[in-house]
C-alpha cells in the first residue's frame, strides 16, 4: 500500500448510511462554520497572488487577529455587539508552518509581531516551525494531528507555502489538497494555504474558499477578493504600512485617489518625475519654472502639465500655476517610494517666479476689460468719419464756454451734453478714432 493511499485512509470519513434530513443534527448543535466570519471558514482556504504581493504579511495579520481576538482590518463597529460583527474572529491556538523561512527570519517575524502590537501580551497560543517531517501517516501527519489534539482551542493552521509543502508529500497536488481538506474537516479547524499563482488557477476548484491578493500601483494598497460558495463574492480595498502589520480598510478619499492613479497610462515615468518635483518643492510652479528646470521647450512643458491636469494628477489653483491634486497628494510619498530611481531635482535651481501677463481670475479680467472712466470722460468729440483722427488741444474747455453747433445733430453724432462732459480734461496729443466711438443717445 502506497503512502498516499495510507494517508487517505487515515483521514477517511466514517461510513454513513442514508439518513433523512429530518434525522440530521439540529443547526444549533453543529460547530461554528467560521474562524473569521465571512473570511476564513472551517476547511481549506487558498490565499493566492503574484510573488511578493503581500500574501505572507496578510496571513501573519490574520494570525495576530485570531490570537488576540481582534476584528480584522479595523472593521469593528461599536454600534454592533461582538456576535454581529461582519468579520468576527474566533480566538484560539494557531500553528504556523513557515517552510520558506530561515531561523533568523523567524526572529524577524517575532519582532514584527510585537512591533505591530506593542500592548500585546505574550503570544502563548501561536506556534511556529520552519521544518517538518514528510507528510506520511507514520511521520508528519501523525505528529501534526498530535499537536492539534494537544490544544482544544486549535483553530488555524497556516502553511507557507504550497511549493515547499510539495517536497514533503509523495502524491500530486490534487491528492495533497484533498488530504488537507479532510484534515481540516476532522479537527474542525481552518487551513490557510499560501501559493503564488493567478486568480484563475485550477487549484481554486479544489478548496473550500479562495482569497486572491493583488498589490496596486501604490505599493501600500492591496485588493483582496473573497471567492466562496458560502458567501457572495466580495472585494476589499486594504492599506498596510510598509514598516508594520496593520492592514485596514482604505478610506473613500484613498479609494478615489487610487482610481485616478490606476487609470490607463496615467503613471508614466515622465509624470512620476514631475510629481516628485512638485512634491519636493511643496508649492505651486509655473510652466516656465518647470521648463527651465527640466530644460524642456516651454510649449512642450505646457502640454505635459495640461495632460496631467486632465488625468487629475495636477490642479491649477490659479491661472498659469500648477500643484499636485489634493485627491492624490496623501498617496504621493508612498507612490514615489515605490520608484526610488526617479530623477532628482535641486529645489534651489528653480528660477524665481514670473508675473503672468494674463489676469488670474475672471473678476480681474472683467475689471481690465472695463474702460477707464477718467479717460472716457476726457475723450474728444468725433464726427461720423470712418478713419478720421483728431488731436486734443492742451487748453481745457469748460462746459459753460462751449457753444452748441447751429445745425441740428444728425444720427451717429454726439450730443452737446456728451460733448460737454468729454471736454473737461486736459489731455494734449490724445488721438481717438472716430469709428470706435460709441453711438450717442438721441
Amino acid at each position: 500500500m502506497s503512502a498516499t493511499s495510507s494517508a487517505t485512509q487515515l483521514f477517511a470519513r466514517p461510513v454513513m448510511p442514508f439518513t433523512s434530513f429530518s434525522d440530521l443534527a439540529a443547526p444549533s448543535s453543529l460547530p461554528q462554520p467560521w474562524i473569521i466570519q465571512n473570511l476564513l471558514p472551517i476547511g481549506l482556504t487558498l490565499l493566492s497572488g503574484e510573488p511578493r504581493c503581500g500574501k505572507t504579511s496578510l496571513a501573519q495579520q490574520l494570525m495576530l487577529d485570531i490570537a488576540t481576538g481582534t476584528t480584522p482590518f479595523g472593521t469593528y463597529d461599536p454600534a454592533l455587539d461582538n456576535a454581529s460583527q461582519y468579520l468576527r474572529p474566533t480566538r484560539g491556538s494557531i500553528f504556523y508552518l513557515s517552510l520558506t523561512s530561515s531561523t533568523p527570519h523567524l526572529h524577524e517575524i517575532r519582532s514584527r509581531f510585537y512591533a505591530s502590537r506593542p500592548d500585546m501580551s505574550a503570544l502563548n497560543t501561536l506556534f511556529v516551525t520552519n521544518a517538518f517531517k514528510p507528510l506520511t501517516p507514520t511521520e508528519g501527519l501523525q505528529d501534526l494531528c498530535d499537536w492539534i489534539r494537544c490544544y482544544a482551542d486549535s483553530c488555524l493552521l497556516v502553511i507557507d507555502d504550497l511549493a515547499a509543502l510539495r517536497s514533503l508529500f509523495p502524491g500530486n497536488d490534487r491528492e495533497l489538497l484533498a488530504l488537507l481538506r479532510r484534515l481540516a474537516e476532522e479537527h474542525q479547524l481552518s487551513i490557510l494555504l499560501l501559493h503564488s499563482c493567478k486568480r484563475s488557477s485550477p487549484l481554486a476548484a479544489q478548496v473550500d474558499q479562495h482569497l486572491h491578493l493583488k498589490r496596486l500601483p501604490v505599493s501600500t494598497f492591496y485588493q483582496l477578493e473573497v471567492l466562496s460558495n458560502r458567501v457572495l463574492p466580495t472585494s476589499h480595498l486594504l492599506h498596510c504600512p510598509a514598516d508594520r502589520l496593520s492592514f485596514r480598510m482604505a478610506s473613500l478619499e484613498e479609494e478615489r485617489a487610487l482610481e485616478t492613479l490606476s487609470a490607463h497610462k496615467t503613471l508614466t515615468r515622465e509624470r512620476l518625475g514631475l510629481l516628485r518635483l512638485f512634491d519636493e518643492y511643496g508649492s505651486t510652479l509655473t510652466p516656465r519654472q518647470v521648463a527651465a528646470l527640466l530644460q524642456l521647450d516651454y510649449d512642450c512643458t505646457r502640454q505635459i502639465l495640461s495632460k496631467m491636469v486632465k488625468a487629475n494628477l495636477l490642479t491649477t489653483p490659479a491661472r498659469g500655476r500648477y500643484a499636485i491634486h489634493p485627491f492624490i497628494k496623501p498617496l504621493v510619498p508612498s507612490l514615489l517610494a515605490h520608484h526610488p530611481f526617479l530623477p532628482k531635482f535641486d529645489v534651489a535651481d528653480i528660477p524665481a517666479e514670473e508675473v503672468e501677463a494674463a489676469p488670474a481670475t475672471a473678476e480681474s479680467a472683467a475689471q481690465e476689460e472695463k474702460p477707464d472712466v477718467e479717460h472716457t470722460a476726457e475723450s474728444v468729440i468725433a464726427h461720423d468719419a470712418p478713419d478720421a483722427t483728431f488731436s486734443i488741444p492742451s487748453e481745457s474747455v469748460s462746459p459753460s464756454s462751449y457753444q452748441a453747433p447751429e445745425t441740428p445733430i444728425a444720427h451717429n453724432q454726439p450730443s452737446p451734453q456728451w460733448q460737454a462732459s468729454g471736454m473737461n480734461g486736459n489731455i494734449p496729443g490724445y488721438q481717438v478714432n472716430a469709428s470706435q466711438m460709441p453711438p450717442p443717445a438721441i
